[in-house]
């Protein structure tokens, strides 16, 4: 391996110090938008607000399945004849009550998408 350190002399550093500043001086051919900070900052909002939004969802719906769970454990604990019931009724009428929770779902997801969008929207104007 090489080691350069000590062996670069005082004109070596100002060739490089010149060649920075030469650098350094040309005009960038990149250009910057003006509004380039205000967009990123809008952006990173957006995204904060959907997973925001998204992790509301999920402990509502956690929520829910843990009530669930536990009235019903509370209900096979004291066995009461009306944990067998509230079962079987659930079991036969698995599906339509999955399609009527996903609905929910999905109604409470989209609303509060929409109404971040209209909200965004309406601040443009």
């Amino acid at each position: 391996m090489h080691s350069y350190r000590g062996k670069h002399t005082e004109e070596e550093f100002q060739n490089v110090d010149d060649l920075l500043k030469e650098i350094l001086e040309d005009d960038f051919e990149i250009r910057i938008p003006a509004d380039f900070a205000d967009n990123v900052v809008e952006k990173v909002e957006k995204r904060k607000s959907i997973r925001e939004a998204l992790l509301r969802h999920s402990l509502m719906a956690l929520g829910v399945i843990v009530i669930l769970g536990f009235s019903m454990a509370f209900l096979f604990y004291f066995g009461l004849q009306e944990a067998n019931i509230i079962v079987d009724f659930a079991w036969t009428f698995k599906y339509p009550i999955a399609f009527v929770l996903f609905i929910i779902t999905a109604i409470q997801l989209a609303d509060s998408f929409l109404l971040s969008r209209t909200k965004d929207q309406l601040e443009e104007r």
